[in-house]
């Protein structure tokens, strides 16, 4: 598991660029585009990228099978399949990001043992230990069970994927 506890201090980017991230990516790079998946406030924005296609005249195309990692809409963070971060890291050189790379955006390999120590601007979270749900072992929790029972959104601090954090960042149910 990768403990992502400090994400939550880090502090946005106030220094200003010359040109965004995604512009420099999209425009200037090329084989990138960042997606806000068609919500304009959206705080993560997929990286979609695409080394095959010829920039000039093709742009990538935001699919599953482009999508190598998420990035906080003000650059502080990133998540990052592993294949991809070196070149990931070489095209955002400048900017400060905190790279953090992943096996798997699928995969539960995240978890947060300050669950309490974050901002909330990145993620306003309502964690649940819902190991109780599957080990008998552990003492059953009535309120925590209501809270899940309602289908309302939540994330295990000892367990969960970039993909689950990104979502419930988004606010959107599973």
């Amino acid at each position: 598991m990768k403990e992502i506890s400090f994400v939550f201090s880090i502090k946005g980017n106030t220094k200003s660029q010359k040109i965004s991230l995604c512009g420099h990516l999209e425009a200037l790079i090329g084989n990138y585009y960042l997606s806000q998946a068609g919500n304009p406030e959206a705080a993560w924005y997929g990286i979609h990228y695409d080394a095959s296609i010829n920039v000039d005249q093709e742009c990538v195309e935001p699919t599953d099978e482009n999508l190598i990692g998420y990035v906080y809409r003000d650059d502080r963070v990133a998540f990052v399949l592993n294949p991809f971060l070196d070149q990931f890291i070489t095209d955002t050189k400048g900017y400060p990001i905190c790279y953090l790379g992943v096996n798997s955006l699928d995969d539960d390999s995240l978890e947060c043992r300050n669950a309490m120590n974050y901002s909330s601007s990145i993620l306003p979270a309502r964690w649940i230990d819902d190991d109780f749900l599957n080990d008998d072992q552990l003492p059953f929790d009535f309120e925590s069970f209501e809270y899940i029972d309602e289908g309302l959104p939540y994330l295990n601090p000892k367990h969960f994927s970039v993909s689950h954090f990104v979502k419930y960042c988004r606010l959107d149910k599973e």
